[in-house]
């Protein structure tokens, strides 16, 4: 099992603060027999301005170049290399530009915004046997930055709209090229190839959606082409596919096959596959779950919306993810709306014990809608982490049939009001609020009888003061119960919130006080006991 290494953790302690001027590098370390991370800007002060990292080893090697975000639409490559800025080596360097398009991402378009017809796509901007010239000013710096720092090798990050495998084009269309190695055929690259197309194949069980070789090379004016012509530097283009397949995953398969090319390099000592966000950083880390159960719009929502929180960085996690070595990068944990079985399910009984051992150590839970049914003591696949109950089960409904109590119905708002211990926690708040209600827990201690002895009481922040359902038995049972709770959980801490403040305009901030909160490593009890339920 990963953990980061003694060496790994002194080194970003050691890294602090990274300088950034035009054109050059700044030192951020100089420590003998260390790493020295430093960074620099491209394109600076312009429209295209972007910041690029290198990651230097005392020990002599080659010199990686890897560029994520070419193209705006596709996120995982730019949120991959953003990782792989954070890894350790062993030898070389090794240059990272995590996105080289940031209006581009910024608006989730392909090209480079505001630009003439033919010179949008990014990706077609560098010299080609056509046109030997570059393109506008991003592909002419990003080229310039190559010259500086003469790669050995470079690798571009993108990602296709399909399976190339299973794709199956209209006549006169294209086949995606998701989901690919795209190199230049030789004798020489066939063993590397069949390498990465092993490590990354066996950890895809459908076959409609393991990686190809393309070895036809990349496209002409691709910054990769360009570079294995002009400059004779060999390298990739490597492909994920962003139809169907949550962010962490896409990410994650990135960091394998970019592993496997700095190991068959000698650049490694150990795997850095696991390492996912900078462990001195002096913003506190939330991770996101976006696997099995989670709704894509929310992970995408809170992505956002934590990225706005100057003091606060998130990574999206899948159930590959929820291990202790990975989860001791992180501050808090969070877990969206969606389906809170499928969630506690796709991260089994090993991901929730990882989980509930982060919490109890002293990290921080944060369960909104289908994480709060997770975070709840009910269910056997809940994470058992606040003293929570939910009103459910099946009723038989006269001249329907049986049904569900847990579904009240389409997406619509509810009234909350905070309570005193909630006019405390979110502060600046008004007491009274509409939120937008969608089948979140009902949380009532009175239809279970339910108590666990083992588990701290909680307190209520907000309460319900409106309800939604469709059926008489739902009458009356989400009136005056707990819409916002909070409690510590051994070192930890937990907030479980049933409606989606993070798509209210006005509630928004209940996010952010509720993972500043969470995230303290010591968890005395919330301001009050819990009160008894009313109806």
């Amino acid at each position: 099992m990963f953990s980061i290494n003694r060496r790994s953790l002194l080194l970003g302690i050691l890294s602090m603060g990274l300088g950034v001027l035009s054109g050059s590098l700044v030192p951020a370390d100089l420590v003998a027999g260390q790493l020295h991370r430093s960074s620099g800007r491209i394109a600076k002060g312009t429209t295209w301005e972007t910041p690029y990292y290198e990651i230097r080893a005392d020990a002599t090697g080659p010199t990686v170049m890897i560029v994520g975000g070419v193209h705006g639409n596709e996120p995982a490559g730019a949120y991959a290399a953003e990782q792989i800025r954070h890894w350790s080596i062993g030898r070389g360097t090794l240059i990272v530009l995590p996105c080289a398009n940031r209006p581009g991402r910024a608006a989730n378009t392909r090209y480079l915004p505001n630009q003439p017809m033919s010179d949008r796509d990014l990706n077609r901007n560098f010299p080609s046997k056509s046109r030997p010239s570059l393109r506008g000013s991003m592909a002419a710096a990003i080229w310039e930055l190559t010259l500086k720092v003469k790669p050995d090798w470079v690798l571009d990050l993108h990602e296709g709209y399909e399976f190339n495998v299973s794709h199956k084009p209209p006549k006169g269309k294209k086949r995606s090229v998701g989901t690919s190695l795209i190199y230049l055929r030789s004798e020489a690259n066939r063993p590397l190839v069949n390498r990465l197309l092993k490590t990354v194949n066996q950890t895809i069980t459908d076959t409609d959606r393991r990686f190809v070789p393309l070895g036809r090379g990349p496209v002409e004016g691709s910054w990769v082409r360009a570079c294995l012509r002009e400059l004779k530097i060999p390298g990739m283009i490597l492909e994920t596919t962003f139809k169907d397949q949550p962010l962490s995953l896409r990410a994650r398969q990135h960091r394998l096959l970019v592993n496997e090319i700095l190991d068959s390099l000698k650049m490694l000592e150990e795997s850095q596959v696991p390492t996912l966000v900078d462990p001195a950083a002096r913003k506190f880390t939330v991770g996101i779950f976006d696997g099995p159960g989670a709704s894509s719009g929310g992970v995408q929502r809170f992505i956002k919306l934590i990225g706005k929180e100057a003091d606060m960085q998130c990574c999206a996690l899948g159930p590959e993810d929820i291990t202790p070595g990975i989860l001791d990068q992180f501050n808090v944990v969070l877990f969206p709306g969606g389906s809170g079985s499928r969630q506690g399910r796709a991260i089994g009984q090993r991901g929730r014990g990882a989980v509930r051992k982060f919490i109890a150590s002293g990290g921080g839970c944060v369960g909104v809608c289908a994480g709060a049914y997770l975070c709840s003591a009910y269910y056997p696949w809940s994470l058992k982490v606040i003293d929570t109950a939910v009103f459910t089960g099946s009723r038989e409904i006269k001249g329907v049939g049986r049904k569900q109590m847990w579904y009240r119905g389409k997406s619509t708002s509810v009234q909350i009001e905070l309570t005193a211990d909630g006019k405390k926690f979110f502060t600046g708040l008004p007491a009274s609020n509409a939120v937008r209600y969608h089948n979140g827990p009902i949380v009532s201690a009175m239809w279970t009888g339910w108590n666990d002895p083992l588990l701290p009481d909680y307190t209520v922040l907000a309460h319900f003061r409106t309800e939604t359902g469709l059926y008489p038995p739902q009458e009356g049972t989400m009136i005056n119960t707990p819409a916002i709770v909070a409690a510590p959980f051994g070192r930890g801490r937990v907030v479980s919130i049933s409606p989606h403040p993070e798509s209210t305009p006005g509630l928004q901030e209940m996010i952010g006080f509720s993972i500043r909160w969470t995230r303290k490593h010591s968890a005395p009890k919330p301001p009050g006991p819990r009160t008894p339920q009313s109806r």
